[in-house]
């Protein structure tokens, strides 16, 4: 392990953010409320890009671009949190780095998070968002990206798109950062259980609660918004893993 790996591993362990994951439920939800007071959709105040705010389906998304003028090329960025906690400053620390490396606009959309809503509801904001750009940039100009549970969604946007009758062009790229899914059989089970005494962030036993969370009562959610690997990903040619 590097000198930053372990540098890394020692802020998570001291942070305790491991030991909020395994709490009780009831606890866990109120570990969640607290972390986000202090998080949420805000607008930056400084000159580093240009910053837009636009609401999607009634949710805030923040538009960061590096000129006044639109791009020819976008990303729609998902923050991570388990579905369960909001972004903070450091995500748009990020989505400014990558406005300026890459030379895309960059689509932050606050999506409803699993607290209060069914996953079902974030996905229909998330592609909401990914159809407006499609109509904005054209097909084959917008890719998605996220970390997380933001990871999952950024591949999920395609899998959704595959279920539509009138499908959209998919993304041009899919960048995944450690996207998480629930495990959906006894292997995965099993090797995720074996692996939680070297994962520095997240218990397994948020993994055992938060397909209850991600549901919100109902029988109706379809595979893939759980189990990110059962979905369709025909006609995808760019998924990079990270």
């Amino acid at each position: 392990m590097s000198v930053m790996a372990k540098l890394i591993n020692l802020g998570m362990k001291m942070s305790g953010m491991k030991k909020k994951y395994s709490l009780p439920e009831d606890q866990f939800l109120q570990e969640v409320a607290k972390m986000n007071k202090s998080r949420g959709f805000y607008m930056p105040k400084d000159k580093k890009a240009v910053y837009k705010k636009h609401k999607v389906m009634g949710y805030p998304c923040l538009l960061v671009q590096k000129k006044e003028e639109r791009a020819d090329i976008a990303i729609l960025y998902f923050f991570g949190g388990g579905m369960m906690i909001g972004p903070d400053k450091g995500d748009v620390d990020v989505i400014v780095k990558l406005v300026h490396k890459t030379g895309c606009d960059v689509w932050f959309p606050m999506y409803p998070l699993c607290t209060d809503h069914c996953i079902i509801d974030a996905y229909e904001m998330a592609y909401e968002c990914y159809r407006q750009m499609v109509k904005l940039y054209g097909g084959g100009n917008v890719s998605t990206c996220g970390f997380s549970s933001g990871g999952a969604l950024a591949i999920g946007v395609a899998a959704y798109n595959n279920t539509m009758p009138d499908k959209l062009p998919q993304p041009r790229h899919i960048v995944a950062v450690s996207p998480g899914e629930v495990p959906w059989n006894d292997q995965e089970r099993a090797i995720m259980k074996a692996n939680n005494p070297k994962d520095m962030m997240v218990d397994y036993a948020f993994m055992e609660k938060v397909e209850k969370f991600e549901r919100q009562g109902r029988e109706d959610v379809p595979e893939y918004m759980i189990h990110i690997s059962k979905g369709d990903y025909t006609g995808i040619d760019h998924i990079h893993f990270v």
